[in-house]
Formats: structure tokens, sequence, C-alpha cells
């Protein structure tokens, strides 16, 4: 078994062992934040034991990183009772920083990614979705990001409305092969993006490719480090050389 099955086997054991805790003991669990490839093993464990008192948040509709809540059936509103909270940081309009500065920042305070939920970036402003135990220490112990001076509070109401951000990319690659798809995100050569993905740079719908060789598909999510983070949206047509014209949408 090679470190990744070993990785999925040990997280699906921990949540099936979280389901027979909330039935043993009656009362509900939760998990920390899951990306999008935790929440198709969860979705394998929920099968598999048939257990239908559950609930995914995030802290806001249409949120990527979600808890897990399973609960009794007694239980009518699981949403209050969800470990999350939101800290605002709030800083000077006229500086830029991206969603990259701020998991950088948090990350290097040692805190875990499943730690933290998502994170909400506008003009001046920057919500960050928590986990509730490591809420104070993180107003407490981060005052800068990067160079920008910043002041974190706790929101007590998390009531965000949130409309994601795109910036539109487009042109024509020869397949739907990682590597072609790559060198149209980052205008590098396909030799240079094969380096990107056998150094274990980019990852597809959360998950680690070193293929290049892997075959996208539309609403896939890509993810390469220092170029930000994509989404296949469609493919219109061949052109008359024969390669397809994509659109990609680039998260900002």
């Amino acid at each position: 078994m090679n470190t990744v099955n070993k990785k999925d086997e040990f997280f699906k054991s921990n949540i099936k062992n979280m389901i027979e805790r909330t039935e043993h003991q009656n009362y509900p669990h939760f998990s920390l934040f899951l990306d999008s490839h935790q929440k198709i093993l969860v979705a394998e464990i929920l099968q598999q034991t048939k257990f239908t008192s559950f609930q995914y948040y995030g802290g806001y509709p249409d949120a990527q990183r979600v808890m897990l809540g399973v609960y009794p059936e007694y239980v009518e509103d699981i949403i209050p009772l969800f470990p999350l909270k939101v800290v605002e940081f709030q800083y000077r309009k006229n500086d830029q920083l991206t969603h990259r500065d701020f998991l950088g920042a948090l990350m290097s305070c040692q805190i875990k990614r499943e730690m933290l939920g998502d994170i909400l970036i506008e003009q001046g402003l920057a919500n960050v979705f928590v986990q509730q135990t490591i809420v104070d220490y993180i107003v407490n112990q981060i005052q800068k990001i990067g160079h920008v001076g910043v002041k974190a509070v706790i929101k007590q109401t998390p009531s965000i409305e949130y409309v994601q951000k795109f910036r539109e990319l487009s042109g024509t690659v020869a397949s739907f092969r990682l590597d072609c798809i790559l060198s149209l995100i980052t205008k590098l050569s396909r030799t240079k993006t094969v380096e990107l993905i056998q150094a274990g740079k980019v990852v597809v719908n959360d998950v680690i490719q070193f293929s290049p060789s892997i075959q996208l598909k539309a609403k896939d999510i890509i993810s390469v480090r220092g170029y930000g983070k994509f989404i296949l949206t469609e493919s219109s047509h061949k052109t008359k050389k024969d390669r397809y014209f994509i659109f990609i949408h680039q998260f900002i």
C-alpha cells in the first residue's frame, strides 16, 4: 500500500469511528475541514454504513472546504453546533493581499491545513474560516501578512455572502492531457510543465498528480504551486488545425 492509500485509509477509519461514536454516545461529532477528495471518501463511507443523519457546512453557502457533522435523530438543526469561527482581517485597501499570502502566513504559524476553511478576499478585507479551537491563537498571533499590517477580529455572527471571482483564460490545446492544459495556464513549455508535475507541484481535485498524461475534463480544479488555482470550464470546438479551443477560469 502506497503512502497516498495509507493516508486515505487512515482518514476513512477516522470517519467510521466518528459515526460509531455518534451512534453509541447519541451526541453530534464533527470532522475538521475537508477538501473535495476527502468528500469523495466520506461519500463512500456514508454509502457503506447507510448513515443518513449528516450535514456539510463551511460557514457560508457554496463553501469549497467544509466540515462534516454527524448527529443523532433528535438534533433538528445541526448548523449552529459546527465548531467553526470566522476571523476577519482588516487592512488598507491599497494593499494587495492574496489567498496565498494568508494561507502561507497561517501555515507558517504551524497551523495545519485541515484546521482552515475557505479564505475569502475582498478589498482591504479577508474572512478566514477556522476551527474554533485555534481562533484566539490566530487573533493574538498574527499582526502582519507578509509586510502588510493587519487587524484580526473574531466575527461573532458569521453572515457571509460571497461570490467567487474569476479571471477568464482561453486558448487552444492539442489534447486534454494535464501537461497540455498546464502549458496554456502557465505559458510554459510542455517540458517545463512536466517538470512541475513530476516535482509534485500540481494538484487536480485535491490530489497531487505525478503523471503528465492524465486526461482532464470540464469542472476539474487544478492548483499549480506558484501560479494559482484554476477550473477547466468547457471546450467549444476543434480548430482547423485539429486543436481544441478551451476556456479556463482562474480563481482571484
